[in-house]
């Protein structure tokens, strides 16, 4: 497995001002995470890893602090180069889907193509049917997100976030609205991806179960790491 960093987080704040109320959701947060490795974010509610995704999927910047990814400070990007790295470096899978309702499963999974200044409508369709034969979709391409079941439509949400080729997945709670044999097995995609891809994933997740595939987990309380572990 490479061990190049892919992650580097120098001593990270995130300060919200709610009225006249001051809100520290991250407090000199530093570490790194490695290309290929899978980690999990952990925590209670209010620990901040909310924030800490926002910060890692370039949606949100620190307000103190330097964030790299594969070498670039892109805490210091303006908006249009932050979402052009958004969306070509990392993929998200979000505990609700997101999905287009009325809209097919391949119609859903070239979305971001949308938004990637690929001209070619041909090349985007042949990566979304690429994308959706890597989460085991095959034959459901033309069904409507309202006509998949749970778990199909988490794996739609997989291709989605695989489509641009991402170095990086971040799923916030993937198994959140599954059951528990759905959940499995969308755990065993995340794993597969990352042997046969590479592809580093960061999993945010309060769930024993979802934690376990993961190479390092990594404990926030009051904004703070307070504890890694390591499988």
């Amino acid at each position: 497995m490479p061990t190049d960093t892919i992650i580097r987080l120098e001593d990270v704040n995130r300060i919200y001002h709610i009225g006249e109320t001051e809100v520290r959701a991250l407090q000199g947060v530093s570490g790194t995470i490695r290309r290929g490795e899978i980690i999990a974010i952990m925590g209670p509610s209010g620990s901040g890893k909310s924030t800490l995704m926002n910060i890692l999927g370039c949606l949100d910047k620190p307000t103190g602090g330097k964030y790299f990814l594969e070498g670039e400070e892109v805490s210091t990007l303006e908006k249009n180069k932050l979402a052009r790295v958004r969306n070509m470096k990392i993929g998200f899978v979000f505990q609700s889907f997101n999905l287009l309702a009325r809209t097919t499963a391949l119609e859903n999974t070239e979305l971001p193509m949308l938004y990637a200044h690929d001209g070619n409508p041909k090349n985007a369709r042949e990566k979304a049917l690429q994308a959706l034969s890597l989460v085991g979709l095959e034959g459901r391409e033309m069904h409507k997100s309202n006509q998949l079941s749970g778990g199909e439509q988490q794996r739609v949400a997989i291709a989605r976030a695989l489509v641009n080729s991402p170095s990086i997945l971040l799923a916030d709670e993937p198994t959140g609205n599954l059951d528990s044999k759905t959940g499995e097995e969308i755990m065993k995609i995340f794993v597969r991806l990352n042997k046969e891809k590479a592809i580093t994933v960061i999993l945010v997740t309060h769930d024993p179960d979802v934690s376990g595939v993961a190479s390092r987990r990594i404990h926030l309380l009051d904004g703070r790491i307070v504890r890694e572990e390591k499988s």
